[in-house]
């Protein structure tokens, strides 16, 4: 069942799907997608009897239109389903840009049991001054530079390195505005900020082999020299969004994480 909050602008819609075991997963979408990204996940949680928090971040899917978007007002909106849900145990399940709200939720918040990211870099570490550079001109690189139908179609075929994928992945970029897609952009390109900073929780870091969007595969490296409790696991024949591409190793990987988060939780 579809349920909504109303937020800084915007009416946030997520679904709510119960389960029987203790560890709530909140899945959290990657740019420009909604989600439906999920669906592979959603029904494997299910299956297992895990209850299921599926958003779609503000600006995409049903969560648009909004007037504003910044990674830290994504993440005050996952805190406020937490909330509104009366959450105890869940653990936050991220990609690309999801993956980058789950971060900013870990430093601004806390109390998940375990955040999984996927396709991402670290949120908070120090970063070169080309990098930060690249990233604030990328969007009138792609305002400029690109028509919207091209645009489109390349954000797409650099997601994905299956046919399947690659046709799901397509289909929710034709979903979003133009106008909604520069305004996330615009917001999701200050997100970088660097901290002394400690997940409170344990991290597991996926990167699909062949993931060629930024520099995820220069960085992969940098979270376990800068997070003592994190895990990177790769997985073959998947591009930047790997729980589509291979949505079985993905589920099996998903699984062991939350395995391994329920174990921690419970009493010796």
């Amino acid at each position: 069942m579809e349920k909504h909050i109303h937020r800084e602008g915007c009416k946030v819609a997520y679904e709510y799907l119960p389960g029987g075991r203790t560890i709530t997963v909140v899945l959290i979408h990657g740019y420009g997608l909604h989600r439906a990204m999920w669906e592979p996940q959603v029904a494997f949680l299910q299956e297992k009897g895990y209850p299921v928090i599926n958003v779609d971040v503000r600006g995409h899917g049903n969560s648009s239109p909004t007037g504003e978007f910044s990674v830290k007002l994504a993440a005050e909106d996952i805190q406020a389903i937490i909330d509104s849900e009366r959450l105890e145990q869940y653990l936050l399940c991220g990609l690309s840009m999801g993956a980058f709200v789950a971060q900013e939720y870990a430093f601004l918040f806390g109390g998940a049991v375990g955040y999984m990211l996927t396709g991402v870099t670290p949120l908070c570490i120090p970063y070169p001054k080309w990098e930060k550079t690249l990233l604030a001109y990328s969007g009138p690189i792609m305002k400029h530079f690109y028509t919207w139908a091209g645009l489109k179609k390349a954000m797409s075929k650099t997601s994905t390195c299956t046919k399947p994928a690659l046709l799901s992945v397509s289909r929710m970029f034709e979903e979003i505005e133009k106008e909604e897609f520069l305004i996330s952009w615009k917001g999701f390109t200050t997100c970088l900020h660097e901290e002394s900073f400690k997940f409170d929780a344990p991290i597991l870091v996926v990167a699909g082999a062949q993931d060629t969007r930024g520099t995820i595969q220069k960085h992969l490296a940098d979270w376990t020299k800068h997070y003592t409790d994190c895990t990177v696991k790769t997985i073959a024949n998947a591009g930047h969004v790997a729980n589509l591409d291979q949505p079985e190793q993905f589920n099996r990987i998903l699984l062991s994480f939350l395995n391994d988060c329920e174990s921690a939780r419970s009493p010796s």
